[in-house]
């Protein structure tokens, strides 16, 4: 099937297993069991908002692809004066910027009901290299995680509902990365016309989507927003797990560089009372 429309739009958690809202307080709906995302979308842009984004898709400020690990969410903010650069954006922007990640520290503790973040932030353009995909976590960790992408084109999804089994999103997924890796190594090897053939069939399986019913679309979070969304354990990956196990998403394929902050439970961190 053709899968190429792009929709982004509010859908019913009860149907999907997707809420869209304004409300942050409802991002604990995804402790819910048929829950695989809550987004939670702003209701305006700040001018550090505004002024992060010129500064990303300029080049001006820019973070390298780095983990930061936070033992407790009220250390978030020591962590990332540490860890972040200050070129490129001014003080105003860097500190509400810090302000804001470690606020989504305090929403994941709170929501993992665990203590210890493993962060990971980096500007990039989006690439080719990764088609939908779902994320997971160590066993027994808390199955939920955090993203925000503060600007540019925001992240792609696909409802639950929509795919016919994980054993032909599996088959997917398999034959997609199997592709990049062929693509990859006839790029560094400089075989171009295999590169570009390599490409084309991994571009022609992401247009396709098999794994998705005919007639469903591919929806995207709307820039700024922070998601909440379900991760699998990662003894269950490749296996015949029920579809809304996890949510299946991708980046965009080109773009602007873009912030990206991911947040997920860290391994060894002390579970919390409710």
């Amino acid at each position: 099937m053709a899968a190429q429309q792009i929709q982004s739009a509010v859908v019913d958690i009860e149907s999907s297993g997707v809420v869209v809202t304004r409300d942050a307080a409802r991002l604990d709906e995804v402790r819910l069991a048929d829950t695989q995302a809550v987004i939670v979308t702003p209701g305006g842009r700040s001018d550090w908002e505004f002024g992060l984004a010129a500064a990303v898709e300029r080049g001006a400020f820019r973070i390298p692809r780095k983990v930061l690990s936070i033992r407790h969410a009220e250390e978030a903010a020591h962590v990332l004066e540490a860890g972040l650069s200050s070129d490129g954006i001014d003080f105003e922007t860097r500190v509400a910027l810090v302000d804001d990640i470690a606020d989504l520290a305090a929403r994941l503790e709170r929501l993992s009901r665990r203590a210890g973040i493993m962060l990971r932030i980096f500007t990039e353009a989006p690439t080719e290299l990764c088609g939908f995909h779902l994320d997971t976590v160590g066993p027994r960790l808390p199955p939920f995680g955090l993203l925000k992408i503060y600007n540019g084109e925001g992240t792609r999804y696909v409802l639950a509902a929509d795919v016919t089994a994980m054993s032909a999103f599996y088959a997917y997924l398999g034959r997609r990365e199997g592709l990049s890796a062929k693509w990859r190594a006839a790029c560094v090897a400089g075989q171009a016309m295999e590169a570009e053939r390599w490409r084309g069939e991994m571009c022609a399986l992401d247009r396709s989507l098999p794994f998705l019913r005919q007639g469903s679309v591919v929806r995207q979070v709307p820039a700024g927003a922070i998601v909440a969304f379900r991760h699998l354990d990662v003894r269950e990956h490749w296996s015949a797990h029920p579809v809304g196990r996890a949510w299946l998403h991708c980046s965009p394929m080109s773009g602007v560089p873009r912030l990206v902050v991911n947040l997920t439970p860290l391994g060894g961190g002390a579970a919390r009372p409710d």
